[in-house]
């Protein structure tokens, strides 16, 4: 890595350092390369908390103009993918989403506007081999985007080093076409942010003995499925994957858009001649990163990770869990094509699942022994799995995988959206926190207020 050139895109949330794009600052920093720049995308208020990285020895760039304000994700890959070409580096390491938003998108399509090659979700580097989430193991090479997990934390800068200056680039030295930055080069626009109603259940709380009765109950329960064809609907809508009843829920006609053996110019050359103007993707890896491609050379609306669709005046709203999973946010496309990712359900090996969370991380073996009594899988939220206690593909949420056991026990997790809409397909929900408040039990069918460690079965 010596001769090589490495550019580490960083996001501020509320003036703190996105974590992940910090554990990619790490890593870069690890590799004795050539020379390390950071770039931000971000109002100049961040200058402070910005400047202070150089005392790691990194050179700072800041992209900030009043034009590129409200962007969403295909005008801040435009945005950054002109600043990146100025810089000509040989790789760009990220954090493979920001703490406000888990699309995980901008990345993907920076790569393809570069044309670089994609690596995402580094869970460990060992000299100069990356291991991604899904087990592959790789050097990286020139041209290439590879985003980080939460894996690395960022060093301290020595007492004798100093700050240096921070390069502003503006709109006078980028001289983009402002009608593709900010809101007027964003394809998508959230119409609506709330606190989401879907998945709330009555909570019946129980005392700690009463846990293997209710948990024996709800496996003798059949699974109530909704019937969620009512309403308006559009006319056509093209898919990808197996998603094809997701589909059937919005649209009167389905029709499924064939990629396999094709790359996403293919794709995109056929959506463009055919007029197509809805499609929905499944949300596993290859295809997220597929219709983000796609997007790209399409110039569609994107929205990632949707949790419901319906259908209003003729154009889809999507929905989503938006700002770190505080809000649910409903989106439409304003661009003449629409893309979406659909959160599915993966299927279970078992009809129980034991879910850890932070407040139970230290009672993992206690919880594991446990479950064996009813065959459950072991699953757990996205703190687990960040602090390497559980492996990933443990993790359920918006950023993992959506369950819908018969029960679900949720030890010691607080109850975020992200994790919500993961499980509201659960048959019976019951959630132990020793915090009475915990948002878990809006959404559990029984609430034990207790400790992990008084919970016996």
């Amino acid at each position: 890595m010596k001769n090589k050139r490495i550019v580490v895109l960083l996001k501020f949330y509320k003036g703190e350092l996105n974590p992940f794009d910090a554990s990619a600052l790490e890593v870069a920093l690890s590799l004795n390369a050539k020379e390390v720049i950071a770039l931000t995308m971000s109002p100049e208020s961040v200058l402070g908390a910005f400047k202070s990285l150089t005392r790691l020895g990194v050179k700072g760039v800041l992209v900030s103009d009043t034009a590129y304000a409200g962007s969403d994700t295909q005008a801040t890959s435009y945005i950054l993918f002109k600043a990146l070409n100025r810089l000509n580096p040989d790789l760009v390491f990220c954090g493979r989403q920001s703490v406000d938003g888990d699309t995980g998108q901008v990345p993907i399509m920076i790569a393809k506007r570069l044309n670089y090659a994609i690596k995402t979700k580094v869970i460990n580097v060992d000299g100069e081999s990356f291991t991604l989430r899904n087990g592959e193991t790789f050097i990286p090479k020139d041209k290439m985007v590879i985003t980080f997990e939460k894996m690395r934390s960022l060093r301290f800068p020595s007492i004798f080093s100093k700050l240096n200056e921070v390069e502003i680039w503006d709109n006078k030295i980028l001289g983009l076409e402002k009608e593709r930055c900010g809101l007027n080069g964003s394809p998508t626009r959230v119409i609506k942010s709330y606190e989401s109603s879907v998945g709330r259940r009555d909570c019946k709380f129980i005392k700690v003995e009463d846990l293997d009765s209710v948990i024996r109950l709800g496996l003798q329960k059949e699974k109530v499925v909704t019937n969620s064809n009512e309403g308006a609907k559009l006319e056509k809508v093209y898919y990808v994957g197996n998603i094809e009843e997701i589909a059937k829920k919005v649209a009167n006609s389905v029709i499924e858009l064939e990629t396999d053996k094709k790359d996403s110019q293919e794709i995109a050359k056929e959506i463009i001649e055919k007029g197509i103007k809805t499609v929905l993707w499944e949300d596993s890896e290859k295809l997220k990163i597929l219709a983000s491609e796609v997007a790209v050379l399409t110039g569609a609306g994107l929205c990632a990770d949707c949790i419901s669709f319906r259908a209003d005046n003729n154009r889809l709203v999507m929905t989503r869990p938006a700002l770190g999973g505080n809000v649910t946010a409903d989106i439409v496309c304003v661009s003449d094509i629409a893309f979406a990712t659909v959160r599915t359900v993966k299927n279970e090996k078992t009809e129980v699942i034991f879910s850890v969370g932070k407040g139970a991380i230290d009672s993992i073996e206690k919880i594991e022994n446990l479950a064996k009594k009813y065959g459950a899988e072991i699953c757990c939220s996205r703190i687990v799995a960040d602090s390497g206690k559980l492996p990933y593909e443990k993790q359920v949420g918006l950023t993992g995988k959506t369950v819908s056991p018969k029960v679900y026990v949720a030890f010691g997790i607080s109850g975020a959206v992200q994790h919500t809409s993961a499980i509201s397909g659960a048959g019976t929900i019951i959630a132990i926190n020793s915090d009475k408040q915990a948002r878990i039990f809006d959404y559990a069918d029984y609430g034990i207020i207790s400790e992990v460690e008084n919970v016996k079965l």
